[in-house]
């Protein structure tokens, strides 16, 4: 049998040895088991010992160890704050934008308006979509305090009721806008929050009755709730908490 012949290279020319084997079973339905062998050298050959099966954690510890020399390839837009395998967090400065709601309580079946938004911090992938607000104008750090998102439908933690929503397919930096449009074109029906939603004094309903009646100028931040967490403890990886 003929054998084929690779080199592997790293970026500073370092010597790979084999350490372990993974092997992939596959049945008629599809799925798949995956289990991780030893590698032993005998008499100068590599020999592949019993293994035992792969768990979902030892695999995401492979494709990490495996990502660590993939570069993402395109342009990054200042906006991206974290990526990791299929997880994408971005951030969206403050702005006017246009916000929708399907809520009586807010004086008509269905009713929108521009109107000012707080900095956002979007967080998407395969099984997440969540969202914080940040204040100020400044591209959050790992020490940037999260607040709740003052919006109806997502609940505290972030997390984001799907609904209907056609959510987009991938989390590529490509894909931010269309992430953004499914979030803040979507009806706003009602607070999902068992907390304050906002710090206001009539409650989130007459928080934005009066942002669609056109009372702030600016976001007021003063209403935003603290989420107790800053960017960096949110991905594990530190940060004081930055008032």
């Amino acid at each position: 049998m003929n054998q084929a012949e690779f080199q592997i290279r790293t970026r500073t020319d370092g010597i790979l040895r084999l350490d372990q084997a993974v092997l992939i079973y596959r049945g008629a339905s599809d799925r798949a088991l995956a289990t991780v062998h030893q590698v032993e050298q005998v008499d100068g050959e590599p020999v592949i010992l019993a293994g035992k099966a792969m768990t979902p954690r030892a695999a995401i510890q492979l494709a990490r160890a495996l990502s660590k020399g993939v570069a993402h390839g395109g342009f990054l837009p200042e906006t991206v704050l974290y990526m990791d395998g299929d997880l994408l967090l971005w951030w969206e400065p403050p702005a006017k934008r246009h916000i929708v709601f399907r809520a009586p309580e807010l004086g008509a079946p269905e009713r929108g308006e521009v109107v000012p938004h707080p900095g956002l911090v979007f967080a998407a992938s395969g099984s997440v979509w969540k969202v914080w607000a940040v204040k100020g104008k400044c591209r959050p750090t790992l020490q940037t305090a999260l607040f709740q998102s003052p919006y109806f439908n997502v609940w505290e933690g972030g997390d984001i009721c799907r609904g209907n929503v056609q959510v987009p397919d991938g989390t590529t930096a490509e894909k931010i806008d269309a992430w953004n449009a499914a979030f803040l074109r979507s009806f706003f029906t009602h607070p999902n929050t068992k907390g304050k939603l906002v710090r206001y004094r009539d409650g989130a309903y007459a928080f934005w009755r009066d942002m669609l009646d056109g009372k702030f100028k600016t976001f007021p931040e003063r209403v935003l709730v603290d989420a107790k967490t800053t960017l960096g403890q949110l991905l594990g990886i530190g940060g004081q908490h930055d008032d």
